[in-house]
């Protein structure tokens, strides 16, 4: 009877602890937008995720491929989706196909404050900087001073969604 209890015990300590893991395995499942990865790339960057979008193209030999939220419209987020350690080509006959990547994403930041004209003499410290200067720096948004450029997507998988 003590073995069966005891048996009993490791078991549900076992089960406790694999709850918490398969928890976060099922969160990692769910598919994200291309929006929705945009407006919270913090968030996600760099972590295994599922995203789906539409195929916008894929270049001839099937290395890369552009994909969007649904039919692109000029100002549209896009990403680039490379395939990781070239581990296999993309269709490149399936522009406008819905689908569904496993992979992290990497985003490329400009920073607001570099795209001012260098000045050829030495830098200037921050305290010589006039404060009129530093607001002709400031975005129009709160972004801290960088503005989300663009995304790549490293696929580890990809699946071709039927609707």
């Amino acid at each position: 009877m003590k073995k069966v209890s005891v048996l009993l015990t490791i078991i549900f300590m076992a089960l406790v602890g694999i709850s918490p893991a398969f928890a976060d395995s099922m969160k990692e499942n769910e598919s994200l937008t291309l929006t929705q990865l945009v407006d919270n790339m913090a968030s996600y960057e760099k972590k295994n995720i599922s995203l789906v979008g539409t195929m916008l193209g894929a270049c001839m030999s099937g290395c890369k491929m552009w994909i969007a939220d649904g039919a692109y419209k000029e100002g549209d987020p896009v990403a680039l989706v490379w395939a990781k350690d070239n581990a296999f080509k993309f269709k490149t006959d399936a522009s406008g196909q819905k689908v569904k990547l496993q992979g992290f994403a990497v985003a490329t930041y400009v920073d607001l404050c570099a795209i001012k004209e260098p000045e050829k003499t030495a830098p200037k410290k921050a305290e010589e900087v006039p404060s009129q200067d530093k607001k002709d720096c400031d975005p129009p948004v709160k972004v801290e001073g960088k503005q989300l450029k663009s995304i790549t997507f490293y696929a580890t998988s990809v699946e071709y969604l039927h609707e």
